[in-house]
């Protein structure tokens, strides 16, 4: 089996494709599995607009019913706003973990 993006080898590609190409691997898995849970690890790789694509396109998985739960895991210099309501986001500092929503 070969991974290309846009003809390309995945080897070549850069770090936040290659993330995306894992990302699309790892829901086609979930899909196949009908394990309906996606594990994503390490997205603060995505900058700026790949964030909301990749949060928009969770959204739309759990919408479709493809997925029941994401846990997608990333550094962040401050909490994320503007998420869709069928997210929940939690903020971890200094080992206390609080959640977003109620703390609005």
């Amino acid at each position: 089996m070969t991974i290309t993006a846009d003809g390309r080898p995945y080897a070549l590609l850069p770090e936040s494709e290659r993330w995306r190409a894992d990302a699309m691997i790892a829901a086609a898995i979930t899909r196949l599995t009908r394990i309906r849970l996606l594990v994503l690890d390490r997205a603060d790789v995505l900058v700026g607009a790949e964030r909301d694509r990749l949060l928009w396109w969770l959204d739309d998985l759990a919408a479709s019913g493809e997925i029941d739960t994401a846990l997608v895991f990333m550094s962040l210099k401050a909490p994320p706003s503007g998420l869709p309501d069928a997210i929940q986001s939690y903020w971890v500092t200094n080992q206390q973990v609080s959640n977003l929503r109620e703390a609005a």
